[in-house]
């Protein structure tokens, strides 16, 4: 899938020596009148690709990054990248569950984490209420998908959007798609997960990792990211720079 404007900028101001400071949930780069920001587990996923290293609270490139920006397209004679806003959900606790914690692995792999992105982009395209999405019903959403939700403007994007959500629903197992909407589309905690279930503590953690396990299967996602056919085959490194 192409890569974000927001990351090649992220990646592109790193060079050639210039490092992030982790702020937050992010790391965040200054450079005289520009900024850029990237979340944990944008920065996780690249981190496995060798295209950033981390550590001590800082990000900058890895030995990947200028190759990796050529073959995105980020570098080159008179390539400018734009700035973006930012997409990649900081507040969203899979960055969290992306992130590694004292060297250990994150409990999130990166092709999960992507994921449960993809996930939240679709809810926010499909332009869905939050009583909608917090039950979540495949034959509800399918219903406003054909009719529009009464919305004479709604967007063909939207439309299609819901159609994508209405064959997720019906991919995954009722408790995983609920988990996953709820995390992914309305940024619940996941504790607030376990309490509305009245789940033992936890558990939602749990379900949330199958649920994007699967996830990722139905978007053609795996843990061993393939490159081009003229290109080396690469995959996601077990483990991790600590992002501390």
């Amino acid at each position: 899938m192409p890569i974000e404007t927001r990351t090649l900028r992220f990646v592109r101001m790193l060079l050639p020596d210039h490092a992030a400071e982790r702020i937050g949930t992010g790391f965040e780069l200054r450079r005289a009148d520009r900024s850029a920001r990237l979340g944990l587990a944008a920065v996780a996923a690249l981190a496995g690709e060798g295209v950033l290293m981390v550590g001590g609270g800082k990000c900058c490139a890895g030995p990947r990054a200028r190759d990796w920006l050529k073959a995105n397209g980020g570098v080159g004679s008179g390539t400018k990248v734009a700035a973006a806003p930012l997409i990649v959900s900081d507040e969203s606790p899979l960055a969290r569950l992306a992130a590694s914690v004292d060297g250990a692995a994150p409990f999130l792999l990166p092709h999960q984490v992507e994921a449960g992105e993809r996930l939240r982009r679709l809810v926010e395209r499909a332009r869905l209420g939050p009583r909608v999405t917090m039950s979540y019903d495949p034959a509800r959403i399918a219903s406003r998908a054909a009719s529009g939700s009464g919305a004479p403007d709604l967007a063909d994007s939207a439309i299609d959007a819901r159609r994508k959500l209405d064959a997720i629903a019906q991919s995954l197992p009722a408790e995983c798609g609920g988990v996953l909407f709820d995390v992914c589309g309305l940024l619940k905690g996941l504790q607030v997960v376990e309490t509305e279930r009245g789940w033992p503590r936890r558990s939602a953690k749990l379900v949330l990792r199958i649920g994007l396990e699967q996830l990722a299967t139905h978007f053609g996602l795996t843990q061993v990211a393939q490159g081009r056919p003229s290109g080396r085959t690469r995959s996601w490194l077990h483990e991790r720079l600590p992002l501390d």
